[in-house]
């Protein structure tokens, strides 16, 4: 990778992460979350939380949203069963993303579909104005293999969600570049696996990194089968 100007951002480090836990979950927050609150984790423009959540055997939980959210549910291990209400929760798979319109006072209820076995997913919940977000609940399918070498688009075109969102799988020293399509964008990116150097920061797996006032960035895999999440957040109106 070029040398570059570091441009302005913050590293959101995996061992800074919040933990809560019980019987049923056990979540890590990137950002201040429920009943993790940490002054310096505020959100990041529009980006209210980025939550890993493993949830054991037969459980499930409801969260509440305080305000009008777009919520976007990403597998990392087995079925993710996902839902604005019980009555309509559906299953998504890994190779799947599930994305939904929570209004403020509602709830988004994650649940394990197996008696037995772990289930992992990310939940990413977006500030939306009241009565904006997508309408209902949408589930996209995306093909491993359309994520090599690439960071691909989740969610292409998808109305009323407040950005993009984009993954991609890489072999080690592969780069790539993000150009941001809307001035006044915020970009973070999330390591799922491995190791990357984006804009000129180190980052492990679970590591995040925010960056603002940038037009592109460029991101570099230090490891094999390296898997990265990217978020461009729409700048409020």
């Amino acid at each position: 990778m070029a040398l570059m100007q570091h441009s302005p951002g913050k590293i959101f480090l995996t061992e800074q992460r919040g933990r809560l836990a019980t019987a049923a979950f056990r979540r890590y927050c990137t950002f201040r979350f429920g009943d993790y609150v940490d002054e310096h984790k505020a959100p990041f423009g529009r980006l209210l939380a980025l939550n890993e959540e493993t949830l054991v055997g037969g459980q499930a939980v409801a969260l509440p949203t305080a305000e009008a959210v777009c919520v976007l549910v990403l597998p990392l291990l087995g079925a993710v069963r996902a839902g604005t209400s019980l009555v309509e929760a559906k299953a998504v798979e890994v190779g799947e993303i599930w994305v939904a319109a929570v209004p403020a006072g509602g709830f988004l209820h994650l649940g394990n579909l197996y008696e037995a076995d772990l289930v992992c997913c990310l939940h990413l919940w977006l500030a939306v104005a009241p009565g904006a977000g997508p309408a209902g609940s949408r589930t996209q399918a995306f093909e491993a293999s359309s994520l090599a070498n690439q960071l691909r688009e989740l969610l292409p075109g998808a109305p009323g969600v407040p950005g993009r969102i984009s993954l991609g799988r890489f072999a080690g020293r592969t780069e790539a570049t993000y150009v941001l399509r809307q001035p006044g964008a915020g970009f973070f990116a999330f390591v799922l696996a491995g190791a990357f150097e984006v804009a000129g920061r180190l980052l492990h797996a679970s590591d995040g990194l925010a960056l603002w006032d940038v037009p592109a960035v460029e991101a570099e895999a230090l490891s094999n089968d390296a898997l990265l999440l990217v978020l461009e957040l729409d700048a409020f109106a």
